[in-house]
């Protein structure tokens, strides 16, 4: 019978840490019943910006917006808003946050609507500016391993493209002020009650969307369109993701 290694347990009030750095002995917290208690470093994705893998990207002169596509009538996989590419060989980048907020609503469009997807060999062709993402931990070195690019961005068409979310944020042209949120991985959103989709009062409006992981390879399009639209909508904007 091969032999086992089993952790050894012991259970603590106090909040010392159980390792140490001189080599001797360190015992694994447990509960009575013999359960191993883990603490989480800190609350959401602290851990993750602890160890220098979340990444923050925002408009590369503060306060000023950019704008998108100008003529951004219907979807069109060559022409994104957003475009972010996985350039490391084996890591992974897993999609957080994006928000925006609407500086200029843009000329003529109606039903304003969003789609995000994910495809291998999508590249930058022209356009848009070039954003330069910082690591949230000040300590860390590391460099997000990406291509990231917001505004008017005309990409390659990919291969095996999946489209991972789509909708609609608004019936009518956008407003000024108006602020778009969408957190990827939370789950399903609290009912959207009083949520504005026409009319001329700014909105806050908030879009729960799956996880979105982009692999090696692989190239993340934020593509935001809108019908009859004739001149693109300029953005302040925020968006997070982390690495591993």
């Amino acid at each position: 019978m091969a032999d086992e290694t089993r952790p050894t347990g012991t259970v603590r009030r106090d909040s010392t840490p159980g390792s140490t750095e001189d080599g001797s002995r360190a015992f694994l917290r447990a509960s009575r019943a013999g359960e191993l208690v883990v603490q989480p470093l800190g609350k959401g994705l602290y851990p993750i910006a602890d160890e220098g893998a979340y990444f923050h990207a925002s408009n590369p002169t503060v306060g000023t917006a950019i704008v998108g596509i100008a003529a951004a009538d219907a979807y069109d996989d060559a022409e994104a808003l957003i475009y972010i590419a996985n350039d490391h060989a084996s890591k992974h980048v897993y999609m957080d946050f994006i928000e925006l907020t609407a500086t200029a609503a843009g000329t003529n469009g109606t039903n304003f609507n969003y789609a995000m997807d994910v495809a291998s060999e999508a590249t930058y062709a022209s356009g848009g500016t070039a954003l330069t993402p910082v690591n949230t931990n000040r300590k860390s070195t590391d460099a997000a391993p990406v291509t990231m690019y917001f505004g008017a961005v005309v990409t390659t068409t990919g291969t095996t493209e999946r489209v991972v979310s789509a909708g609609r944020l608004r019936t009518v042209l956008k407003v000024i002020g108006d602020q778009y949120l969408f957190t990827f991985g939370g789950g399903q959103a609290p009912p959207m009650a009083s949520t504005i989709m026409e009319g001329t009062a700014q909105a806050a409006i908030h879009r729960t969307c799956p996880p979105v992981v982009i692999g090696p390879g692989d190239a993340f399009c934020f593509r935001d369109f809108a019908a009859s639209q004739s001149v693109g909508a300029q953005y302040l904007f925020n968006i997070g993701f982390w690495v591993r």
